[in-house]
């Protein structure tokens, strides 16, 4: 029988700021077409586990592989062009310049690859997400919390990436908004971009995976399913305020 290699994997991976250690021993793996959650309280160490896809911080001990090559010391820009792109916590989009400005940007990972238009990738976002259209010559400063995470998600989008990392997509937005993104978020997977989801809500994240890992103090502590780890007593102590 044929094993079925990892999109992305951590293999016992470490990270520490200075003397103070971040992550311990992570391991776990993202497979082709999946999204997978990894929830946890604040300051549990995801946004740094994210990070350290893209080397910064770099693995104090411990190896990530992507799409079978080992990139534990690669360069950002050059972990970005094998095909891995990230929407950060808050968004943080170009306030000055316009939503089609914005998106544009996200083609640098792409720089060397003359066969992709930018109409193309255009398309593809504005199609996702229309309000996108009817403010591409806005300036993205001017929009709504939702609409700026739809320009992030899709300013990531623009390079055509295998894997999206999301980084609190949900943060500061109103239930329905989310229920939006989200549901684009079902919609980029099944045009072929597998989603590693970093929440604190870990009920959205975990009714929308496939797989979920918790994460506490910057170690693993459960893995399962979505539908597993939703109906978990400790993730609905900790995560979900039930007694």
């Amino acid at each position: 029988m044929e094993t079925v290699e990892p999109l992305l994997r951590f293999d016992n991976v470490t990270v520490a700021y200075g003397a103070m250690r971040v992550l311990h021993g992570i391991s776990l793996s993202i497979y082709r077409g999946e999204i997978v959650a990894l929830v946890g309280a604040n300051g549990a160490g995801k946004s740094t586990l994210l990070m350290t896809v893209f080397g910064q911080p770099h693995a104090r001990a411990g190896d990530i592989y992507f799409d079978g090559q080992e990139i534990t010391h690669f360069a950002t820009h050059r972990i970005a062009r094998c095909g891995i792109a990230l929407v950060p916590e808050g968004r943080r989009v170009f306030a000055a310049m316009t939503v089609a400005e914005n998106l544009n940007l996200g083609m640098t990972a792409l720089i060397s690859e003359k066969h992709w238009s930018d109409e193309v990738g255009l398309e593809q976002v504005y199609t996702l997400f229309p309000r996108l259209w009817e403010r591409r010559q806005q300036r993205a400063g001017t929009l709504s919390g939702g609409e700026q995470q739809m320009l992030a998600i899709g300013r990531a989008l623009m390079s055509r990436p295998k894997m999206l990392l999301l980084d609190e997509p949900s943060l500061g937005l109103a239930p329905l908004v989310v229920k939006q993104i989200f549901v684009n978020l079902q919609r980029i997977v099944q045009q072929g971009t597998t989603i590693f989801l970093v929440e604190q809500n870990a009920n959205q994240a975990l009714r929308l995976a496939q797989r979920g890992y918790v994460l506490v103090n910057g170690r693993i502590t459960l893995a399962g399913s979505g539908a597993e780890l939703l109906v978990n007593p400790q993730v609905r102590a900790a995560y979900l305020g039930e007694a």
